[in-house]
């Protein structure tokens, strides 16, 4: 019945989420759990304190949307709207692929089309907005460098025909070859390798 430290502690918060979630896809009707919605509810109808300050947060963050903040914020901005790809699939398991690695993060399989010997593709199971290498930010930094280190792993892999060694490409749009836009590393090797490439 009165309103706590807790109370203005998450009062702000909630604002910040009842705003922000919609933008990353969430119903603003879900963005918060059915109780703490009610509660957001009576206190910003009851009390003239908490009435201001969801005004003043609001405000601030309405100023971001016309500020064009959001816009290079993965997922509330940036949307991924490339196409699903053949990778999709083969994440999903409704294609088969020869699957050399797997975590919760990357997937690596068998190059149906090998251009060396040995030759596994390396992928991020999430594309998040990775369609290609010039779609990265900041944001992709741990995903990106989960794909590198599995790559490594991957190029020791002597049973998979690898040697003394691998070429690691990462093919970028069209001018770079890419095929398949989802962000896709080459681990290719079983043979010594020349330079250009091509």
């Amino acid at each position: 019945s009165e309103v706590s430290l807790a109370d203005a502690t998450l009062f702000p918060t909630m604002t910040f989420a009842r705003h922000m979630l919609p933008k990353f896809g969430i119903p603003e009707t879900e963005a918060l759990p059915p109780k703490i919605a009610k509660w957001y509810s009576q206190l910003l109808a009851g009390d003239e304190v908490f009435k201001k300050v969801h005004d003043e947060v609001l405000g601030a963050l309405c100023g971001w949307d016309e500020k064009g903040r959001w816009d290079t914020i993965p997922l509330a901005g940036l949307r991924d709207e490339d196409p699903e790809t053949i990778f999709d699939k083969i994440i999903a398991k409704e294609i088969p692929a020869s699957v050399v690695y797997e975590d919760a993060k990357v997937l690596a399989f068998k190059d149906i089309n090998p251009a060396a010997p040995a030759h596994v593709l390396v992928i991020p199971k999430d594309r998040n907005g990775l369609s290609r290498l010039q779609k990265s930010s900041p944001d992709h930094v741990e995903i990106l460098g989960k794909l590198l280190v599995a790559a490594g792993e991957i190029s020791k892999d002597e049973s998979l025909g690898f040697k003394d060694g691998a070429r690691i490409v990462i093919n970028d749009g069209p001018d770079g070859g890419q095929e398949v836009p989802h962000l896709h590393v080459h681990v290719l090797g079983g043979r010594s390798l020349t330079w250009p490439p091509g």
